[in-house]
């Protein structure tokens, strides 16, 4: 199956996903975090992070929208910049975006989502062309990213309708509701109705972390299109190269192995990469480390306590490289 890696604000930076690609690999396709309207125009530092990957890995952008307006000012910029792959997200459970009837939010709402699927198909049939952009681009994809509702999993069944008629190359779909977030249990009852009645190629979405899950959605699921991985490939970068060469690693191998250090070996290649981007980015030791702590942060269980104690705590650049340092003594 093909291995999408989701996006996550603040952790798979254009930075992060060239890293990635580079060292680890494995990965199908890179889903870039949401681009979002900010003053009534495509946020800035969104649209600075695109455009990161180079040679076979793909990057698609990824736009959340309370309304067709909203969606149709995203979808141009992405356009106009060569984007042929576009995400819709119908999935963010963040309470600031639900709020503003994005992500999640906007998954009761019938009448938005179908003037939006409506635009998809208008910009579809002008051969991916939208108003502003000169004809003869290629054709434009459109798919979705979704949850099973933000209350219910009936608005996701109420929705399908609508999804199945539009002109998408897939949805992916995380089976909790926005409210749960990220905790409690995961409604495969529901996504099993969802995988029978949805006509588009399904991508699921939620809590993987090892191969042998991978297998086990493979196995479960034959029409299944591909799993979406965000949280298990941040814990575990090597995880989707780990399932394209068939080796089932439950658990993180013990610190002292050779698989161990090989694979810490990688993250620091890795980390050296973002350490750098972010020295020659940013100005101050605050500021540096703001954008590299967060880069262990799911990567706790891999790595000495005590050291990623240093790491987190670090308030000088000294302090976290010398955290960095006892690191590589290891490898």
């Amino acid at each position: 199956m093909r291995i999408l890696f989701a996006p996550l604000q603040s952790y798979t930076t254009g930075i992060y996903r060239k890293a990635h690609a580079e060292i680890f690999g494995g990965v199908d396709a890179y889903y870039a975090p949401f681009l979002r309207i900010e003053n009534g125009k495509p946020r800035e530092k969104d649209l600075r992070d695109l455009n990161a990957l180079e040679g076979n890995a793909r990057e698609i952008p990824q736009i959340i929208a309370n309304s067709v307006d909203e969606f149709k000012i995203l979808a141009d910029a992405l356009i106009a910049k060569g984007y042929t792959e576009i995400d819709f997200n119908m999935g963010c459970p963040f309470p600031m975006q639900v709020n503003r009837h994005r992500g999640a939010g906007i998954l009761n709402d019938k009448q938005t989502v179908q003037e939006i699927m409506d635009e998809i198909r208008k910009i579809s049939n002008t051969n991916g062309t939208a108003p502003t952009i000169v004809k003869g681009t290629a054709p434009v994809k459109f798919s979705v990213k979704m949850r099973l509702g933000q209350d219910s999993p009936d608005e996701a069944f109420a929705l399908l309708p609508i999804l199945n008629e539009a002109p998408l190359s897939q949805i992916t779909l995380h089976p909790r509701l926005g409210k749960q977030q990220y905790k409690g249990a995961i409604d495969f009852k529901s996504f099993e109705k969802f995988y029978e009645e949805c006509r588009h190629p399904l991508v699921y979405n939620g809590d993987i972390t090892s191969v042998s899950q991978i297998c086990e959605m493979e196995r479960r699921y034959p029409k299944l299109a591909g799993v979406m991985i965000g949280r298990g490939l941040l814990a575990r970068p090597s995880l989707a190269a780990e399932y394209k060469e068939l080796r089932d690693i439950n658990c993180v191998a013990p610190l002292n192995s050779d698989t161990h250090q090989d694979f810490l070996g990688k993250i620091l290649q890795m980390h050296q990469v973002i350490f750098d981007h972010a020295c020659k980015t940013y100005q101050g030791d605050s500021q540096i480390l703001s954008h590299v702590q967060s880069f262990w942060e799911y990567l706790e269980p891999s790595i000495p306590k005590k050291i990623f104690k240093k790491i987190k705590k670090a308030g000088k650049l000294s302090e976290y490289q010398e955290a960095i340092t006892a690191m590589k003594e290891l490898s």
